[in-house]
């Protein structure tokens, strides 16, 4: 294809198929919001720059006011969370301002303190002082007093989360989805909640959650409407005060079956207003300003009646939001305005929008169903302009062709954001014109050595740099072509990454796995290992191709090995540095396998295939389970005889029927001290034991192995869990001691 770029015909299909990948990628992010990597990434830029650029009118202005729990107020008042009873006063304070609505964005999901029955619960209170304050109790009893507090029009934020646990009582939904829409709706479904005291939610007073969902690079530009909790659909604060603020009866969800799922498409608030959301219920939020936009009260002065008259008086017959602008209260968000944003703004936001939208006013962004085809459709006739159009012409009018593509596409994408309130993706056109241009422009300093380009492409990021020469100097040497041979295959992955990566930011994140997988690349390539891919937290790596190795099952276990002893030197550092600490499982399998440069004509890869591979797989999903770090299949172990193993356990996986014995390397033969030899013997010896049904022997070797040898508790309590409750004599007579795994 090199030589064709140097002729017009070939420009022309280099081109073609730059435009059809782009649009490949356009459409698989499409397909996945917010998975889309770079060029979700670019479109989120160029969304945050319209904001920015062209911020959203309104001509009305409604009486949204939020009482801050602020820094002065804490001050004044005490740190939150504040005695209950001192809420109840808030609210009450609030009510005489004549208040129309009230929305907390804090939960109540605790029991407030109560001082007297602290005192009655004092082992050397007198008997008589305990009988005279028995009687009081009731009076101090915050939770109860704010309970009479509430009513309808007051209302409770709660949180729905994938953290594990249920705290408080959550409030009626207003929806609960048959069985059958249950299974094939798109709403965001979250299994756990911490909300309001259950005497506090069946006061009578209503609520939502107070919930924001940032995207992938931590800013939030929009936030769930609708939440689902099994079948039970909850909405949001801010949506549940606009139907109390419009005296709606009800909320409706819209949806459209499409190919099989039901996929929310709007939310009517009574028959008066819809809202309109994407195919999950979020909304984007159009932020009318910077922090500061609403009139803001702190709640100190609520409370005291000190706040200046105008801010008082400011507060008959508005919707109020009480949420916090504190740092120690870690409600500050990042949006594209600003970071440090307050969280109950956010709700304010979409409060405000929602109610502009019922007096006529258009306030609510959206990117309509049609946006993907529109888009695409963009691409395709921008495409085929340009890649037919461009070669041949002078690099002058190239650029004046593509800068002017550029500025058309931008201000129709801003035309349509600000006067049809339109958010509709420009990144992947943009990038198209871009990079039409580019490909025609420096065209001519293409490499003509196709052979070493195509080698160095291919491999470059798989294998080490000396590798690379090698190739390079013996280019017959390279079978890119499929083919089969035996090889060895490594997997490592971080444990429990899901939940170590929740608190962290995107920047704290990246800054993490940049720096694990470029230390346990730096093993890999060191024992001359090939990367197969990186898939999140996960490294895929293999040996013995392109370039032979005799010894590739040696070179995997060694490499396995000094992955950990690295990873050990990492945690130092990132403990260090206040960054997590994690644990890293190593899957080793060797076999017959298929390896190769394969793919489609859109996009290709040298990886390697085969049931062989899937082993490897399973048994890194394993060393979490048996407790151990390094896991490798009886084939491994009999190729790569130069090291010290422990059998860990004679298993069956799920989707094979042959059974392995897999083992777990421990060091290089020979650096085993007797301490560890003697440990070893002793496993091995009550793993025969067990498998000969000699349980009670069994039993007691490793029960003193758990006191000896705490590291390796979790392998020795496997065996104790599994012969705790089973009478050997009940075992079938061709028990084979296998462990069916049925879990991947």
């Amino acid at each position: 294809m090199t030589r064709a770029l140097h002729g017009k015909r070939g420009l022309q299909a280099a081109g073609l198929l730059l435009m059809a990948l782009l649009m490949l990628w356009q459409a698989a992010a499409f397909r996945e919001p917010g998975h889309g990597g770079p060029l979700d990434r670019l479109d989120a830029v160029l969304y945050d720059w319209r904001f920015q650029l062209l911020p959203p009118q309104r001509e009305a202005d409604l009486p949204i006011v939020i009482v801050d729990l602020d820094e002065a107020t804490q001050q004044r008042e005490g740190r939150w969370p504040w005695d209950r009873a001192k809420v109840a006063a808030l609210i009450q304070a609030l009510r005489a301002q004549g208040t129309a609505l009230i929305g907390f964005d804090v939960v109540f999901s605790e029991p407030g303190p109560n001082p007297v029955r602290q005192l009655l619960q004092a082992d050397a209170l007198p008997a008589e002082l305990g009988a005279a304050l028995a009687g009081h109790a009731a009076a101090f009893d915050g939770d109860a007093i704010l309970a009479q507090t509430l009513d309808p029009y007051v209302l409770l934020g709660f949180f729905m989360h994938a953290d594990g646990g249920d705290a408080g009582q959550l409030p009626a939904p207003f929806m609960v989805l048959p069985p059958e829409v249950q299974a094939a709706t798109t709403i965001r479904a979250l299994p756990d909640y911490t909300a309001s005291l259950p005497q506090l939610t069946e006061a009578g007073a209503s609520g939502g959650f107070v919930v924001a969902v940032p995207d992938p690079d931590g800013i939030v530009r929009r936030v769930p409407m609708v939440l689902r909790h099994g079948a039970d659909v909850y909405p949001a604060l801010s949506l549940e005060m606009a139907r109390l603020a419009l005296g709606a009866p009800w909320l409706k969800l819209e949806q459209a079956d499409r190919g099989g799922q039901q996929v929310v498409t709007g939310i009517h608030i009574g028959r008066g207003v819809r809202v309109p959301v994407d195919e999950r219920g979020d909304l984007l939020v159009p932020y009318r300003g910077r922090a500061g936009s609403f009139l803001t009260i702190p709640a100190t002065g609520v409370l005291r009646g000190d706040a200046p008259a105008e801010s008082l008086a400011a507060l008959r017959d508005a919707f109020v939001l009480v949420g916090t602008s504190a740092l120690g209260l870690a409600d500050l968000r990042t949006t594209p305005l600003q970071t440090g944003y307050p969280g109950v703004e956010t709700h304010a936001n979409v409060l405000d929008a929602v109610l502009q939208a019922s007096l006529g006013e258009e306030t609510l962004y959206v990117q309509p169903d049609w946006t993907p085809g529109a888009v695409l459709a963009l691409m395709l006739v921008l495409g085929l302009l340009l890649a037919l159009g461009l070669p041949g012409r002078s690099p002058r009018l190239m650029m004046g062709c593509a800068a002017a593509c550029l500025l058309v596409l931008v201000a129709a994408n801003g035309w349509a954001w600000d006067r049809l309130l339109l958010a509709l993706p420009l990144a992947a056109p943009v990038l198209l014109v871009v990079l039409l241009a580019l490909l025609n422009i420096i065209s001519g300093y293409i490499s003509t050595n196709r052979q070493r380009r195509a080698i160095q492409s291919l491999f470059g990021e798989y294998v080490p740099a000396a590798y690379v020469e090698r190739m390079v100097a013996s280019p017959d040497s390279v079978t890119p072509s499929g083919e089969q041979r035996p090889m060895t295959v490594l997997f490592a992955d971080i444990r429990n990454f899901t939940a170590l990566s929740e608190p962290l930011s995107a920047g704290a994140l990246k800054d993490l796995l940049n720096r694990y997988l470029s230390a346990v690349t730096e093993v890999i390539f060191q024992h001359q290992g090939t990367i197969d891919k990186y898939v999140g937290d996960m490294v895929m790596a293999f040996w013995n191709a392109p370039l032979d190795d005799e010894d590739h099952a040696a070179h995997a276990v060694q490499t396995a090995l000094d992955m950990q002893a690295c990873m050990a030197r990492v945690r130092l550092e990132f403990e260090a540095a206040g960054l997590p600490v994690f644990r890293i499982g190593v899957g080793l399998n060797t076999g017959s396998m298929n390896v190769g440069d394969m793919g489609s004509r859109y996009r290709r890869a040298y990886t390697v295939l085969g049931d062989a591979v899937n082993l490897g797989s399973r048994l890194e999903s394993l060393t979490a389970y048996y407790g151990v770090p390094i896991l490798v299949s009886d084939s491994t172990r009999a190729q790569a005889p130069g090291f010290v193993y422990r059998t860990v356990d004679r298993i069956r996986v799920k989707g094979r029927r042959d059974v392995v014995e897999a083992s777990e390397p421990v060091c290089e033969a020979g650096r085993a001290g007797p301490e560890l030899q003697d440990r070893l013997a002793r496993f091995e010896q009550a793993i025969e034991d067990y498998r000969a049904r000699r349980w009670a022997q069994a039993q007691s070797a490793l029960t003193r192995l758990c006191a000896e040898d705490p590291e390796s508790g979790a392998l020795y309590a496997v065996y104790l869990g599994r012969m705790a409750d089973i009478d050997p004599a009940s075992l079938p007579a061709d028990w084979d001691a296998v462990h069916d795994h049925l879990q991947k």
